[in-house]
């Protein structure tokens, strides 16, 4: 039996946990305990290309996703769900730009833990992108509202 197995943790997480809510909580935690930054000095600034690198992946979306494998796993995993490895991309690029060791540790940690099978996270969606229109919402005589 495993270490992980006996550890109660969530197998599945939302996008909005672990895109939104669990980075602003450990910048902020970071912040207020004074943890000390990634002395990485100007060469933070390649976190902006990887922030532009996953925004880019996160927009193409579904259209750039290789088909499923079975059970694939490390970089095969990414490829097959494009959303979570921009997503990812992304934050370790928040992480680079803003110095933050515990946001860089939580996304080496989530990209460890879904390349293995370990967790699975929710692919991001952005408004107005679902690929079947089941997320649409349906508005009376095609009116739109604000």
């Amino acid at each position: 039996m495993s270490v992980l197995e006996r550890i109660p943790y969530p197998r599945r997480l939302a996008a909005r946990v672990w895109l939104l809510t669990v980075p602003s909580a450990l910048l902020s935690f970071e912040r207020r305990q004074h943890v000390p930054n990634i002395p990485i000095g100007r060469a933070r600034l390649v976190g902006l290309l990887a922030v532009l690198a996953g925004v880019f992946l996160l927009l193409r979306g579904p259209a750039a996703a290789s088909p499923p494998l079975d059970r694939p796993h490390g970089l095969s995993r990414f490829m097959e769900r494009p959303g979570v490895g921009g997503g990812l991309l992304a934050l370790s690029g928040v992480g680079l730009l803003t110095r933050s060791l515990l946001l860089m540790a939580y996304v080496l940690a989530l990209a460890l833990a879904f390349g293995q099978h370990n967790l699975d996270l929710e692919e991001p969606r952005l408004p107005g992108s679902s690929s079947d229109g089941a997320d649409a919402p349906d508005f009376p005589d095609g009116e739109t509202y604000i």
